[in-house]
C-alpha cells in the first residue's frame, strides 16, 4: 500500500481554502506555460495593486503554491484536482437534497390544501372510544342548539422526514382531528378523523403521494349518565 506524505496531504488541505484555476483565470486542463504565463499576470498585479502590506504577503503566498502545486509538482496537481471534484460533488448532493425536501414540502402543501376544501365521508362503523376529558372554557359553538352543552376539539399533527438506504426521501404528514359534543343530558358524541399523507420521492426525482383518511365516530356516553 502506497504511504501518504503527511506534509503533501496537508498542503493539498490548506490549498483546498482557493480554488488556484479561478484565482489564475485558467481552465482545469490548462498546460505549465499557460499557468506560468498566469502566475507572471497574477504577480504583476499583487505588485502593482495598492493594498495593505499583509494582504500583499498573502497574495504572493498563494501564487508561490499555486506554482509549486500546478506546475512543479504533478502528484500534488493530480491530488488536489481530485478534491476539488470530490467538494463540487458534495456540494452538489447539498444542493439537490435541498431541492428534494422543497419539492416534497410543496407537494404535501397542496395535497393539504386540496383535501381541506372537501368534505370527508363518515365509512367506518361506530366503535367505542374513551370519554374525552371536558375542558373548563369548553363551550357550545353559536348556533348550536340547547341540546349541546360543549364542544371540544383537540388537533394535532406530525410531520416526519425519512431517508431509506435506496436514497428514497419519505414524507409522512400524520393529522388527528378528535371532536366530541357534549350534551346536556350527559352524552357524549366523539368523531376522530385520522389523516395520513405520505410522499415518497426516489433517487430518480419521481414523486409519488398517497393519502389514507381514517374516521372513527363513536358514542362515548359515561356509564349510568
Amino acid at each position: 500500500m502506497a504511504t501518504v506524505d503527511p506534509k503533501r496531504r496537508a498542503l493539498v488541505k490548506a490549498l483546498m481554502e482557493r480554488d488556484l484555476y479561478e484565482m489564475l483565470d485558467v481552465p482545469r486542463d490548462a498546460g505549465d506555460e499557460e499557468i506560468l504565463a498566469a502566475i507572471a499576470r497574477r504577480t504583476e498585479w499583487a505588485e502593482e495593486t495598492p493594498m495593505r502590506h499583509a494582504d500583499r504577503q498573502a497574495e504572493m503566498h498563494w501564487i508561490a503554491w499555486a506554482e509549486r502545486a500546478l506546475v512543479k509538482d504533478p502528484e500534488i496537481r493530480a491530488e488536489y484536482d481530485a478534491a476539488l471534484d470530490a467538494k463540487a460533488a458534495a456540494e452538489a448532493r447539498a444542493i439537490e437534497a435541498k431541492q428534494r425536501v422543497r419539492k416534497l414540502h410543496v407537494a404535501r402543501d397542496q395535497l393539504a390544501k386540496r383535501e381541506a376544501s372537501r368534505a370527508v365521508p363518515v365509512e367506518e362503523p361506530k366503535k367505542k372510544a374513551p370519554t374525552p376529558r371536558r375542558k373548563k372554557d369548553a363551550e357550545a359553538p353559536a348556533g348550536a342548539g340547547p341540546e349541546v352543552e360543549a364542544v371540544i376539539e383537540a388537533v394535532t399533527e406530525t410531520v416526519e422526514v425519512t431517508a431509506t438506504p435506496e436514497g428514497d426521501i419519505v414524507v409522512t404528514d400524520t393529522v388527528d382531528v378528535v371532536e366530541a359534543v357534549v350534551m346536556s343530558d350527559g352524552e357524549v358524541e366523539a368523531v376522530e378523523i385520522i389523516d395520513t399523507i405520505t410522499i415518497t420521492e426516489d433517487a430518480e426525482g419521481n414523486v409519488d403521494a398517497v393519502e389514507t383518511i381514517e374516521v372513527i365516530e363513536a358514542d362515548a356516553t359515561p356509564e349510568g349518565a
